[in-house]
């Protein structure tokens, strides 16, 4: 991704935190240094040696906290936002120092903290790991130890994946995925893209709180995740828009087995392939345990990244990735991306990584399905259609469970 796409600036991640109240300077500065201090990976810089990158893990010391004032804009909180924007849109050099942290006065007693990073360093599951120890730091509050750093971690990866056990992991994948096609998106925009018009569509809509109480509801009924509910939707959606009944789709898992990581902070998550089948006139139900089953299956072979499958495991045209499904915020709670904060997300969820990303974002108790898509391979009227159905689906087995997608 970084070689294809990172001049796009994709590969920026970001913690926003809001303090609401006076700000102590100094009380932050020392948290920024202390966090920098608990965790290897944020003062991680990369080299390439031949054509590898080596993590090197440079000592402890003291991290520049840049502070921006937009107190005397006419409209402080979209300069503040706009300030988000730039930051999620400018590089970050990790041969010189992977974290750029900010503090934005919005007004005497509004502050933003944004703390952005190179994606080498961090994730989805580390960021809520920042964002409570930063939390914590600043209020002289305890912590818990840290197990492992990253670089035991990515040691001890090498040998799962190259020692005794990788046969058994290859062998699962290469069954599960055993006559697995693409799935067949539609042809690209037959209008071209004009030139003031952005490359990626975006969709947005929200699930009523009663449907994604519903929903819940169900996941524990079949004794899973709400995670394998939205999926199962998502496999409704591509079959109604495709015609394809063998659907294989990426995600990202949190690749967290090991006790001793659960509270560090790196670049965890391993992309792994979910194969779903629908059937015409099975109930909703059924579908629903066949992918819980296929998704906690992956869960045990999360170690082994779809990328060093073989070439050829899954046939069909474009990228293993090209169609990406994520719930976000899934294993650990995210403070950062609770009520009206979510607007600070927006940028971050604008981004082109893959050619079409659904992502599910949990939000009090509502869930945001958000689209995100290559504007040369697919129109807004289609991105908005496939949205709009997958909320329509979310009601109708919320209504009837046993709904076949018939």
């Amino acid at each position: 991704m970084d070689h294809y796409r990172g001049q796009q600036h994709s590969l920026n991640e970001q913690v926003v935190w809001h303090l609401r109240g006076d700000c102590d300077v100094v009380a932050l500065r020392r948290a920024v240094d202390r966090l920098h201090e608990r965790h290897e990976s944020l003062r991680t810089t990369f080299v390439a040696r031949r054509r590898q990158l080596v993590q090197v893990v440079n000592p402890p010391r003291p991290v520049e906290l840049r502070q921006v004032d937009v107190s005397g804009h006419a409209d402080p909180r979209r300069a503040a936002r706009e300030h988000l924007v730039t930051e999620l849109s400018t590089a970050v050099d990790f041969a010189v120092w992977p974290t750029r942290p900010t503090l934005i006065t919005v007004g005497p007693e509004h502050h933003v903290f944004v703390l952005t990073m190179h994606h080498y360093v961090s994730d989805d599951w580390s960021n809520a790991l920042l964002s409570r120890d930063l939390r914590a730091l600043y209020a002289g509050e305890e912590l818990p130890e840290v197990g492992w750093q990253y670089a035991t971690w990515a040691a001890w990866q090498r040998e799962r994946i190259s020692g005794p056990d990788a046969a058994a992991l290859f062998d699962h994948w290469r069954g599960q995925l055993d006559g697995a096609r693409l799935v067949g998106l539609p042809e690209r925009a037959e209008v071209p893209r004009g030139a003031d018009e952005p490359a990626w569509v975006s969709v947005e809509l929200t699930i009523d709180p009663h449907v994604t109480q519903g929903l819940h509801q169900l996941a524990r009924r079949q004794r899973t995740t709400v995670f394998p509910v939205m999926l199962a939707l998502f496999y409704l959606v591509l079959h109604r828009a495709t015609g394809q009944c063998d659907l294989t789709v990426a995600s990202l898992f949190a690749n967290r087995s090991r006790p001793e990581v659960r509270d560090t902070v790196g670049f965890f998550v391993s992309m792994v392939l979910l194969r779903g089948r629908v059937t015409a006139d099975e109930p909703f139900t059924d579908l629903l345990r066949q992918v819980r089953n296929m998704v906690m299956e992956g869960l045990r072979h999360q170690e082994l990244p779809a990328q060093l499958l073989p070439p050829g495991t899954v046939t069909g045209e474009g990228r293993t990735d090209d169609v990406m499904f994520q719930l976000l915020g899934s294993f650990v709670p995210r403070a950062d991306m609770s009520g009206d904060e979510l607007d600070d997300l927006e940028a971050q969820l604008e981004r082109s990584r893959f050619a079409l990303e659904f992502v599910v974002v949990p939000q009090q108790d509502t869930l945001t399905a958000v689209l995100m898509c290559d504007r040369d391979r697919f129109t807004p009227d289609w991105a908005r259609r496939l949205v709009k159905d997958y909320v329509e689906l979310a009601a109708a087995v919320v209504a009837d469970p046993q709904l076949p997608p018939s």
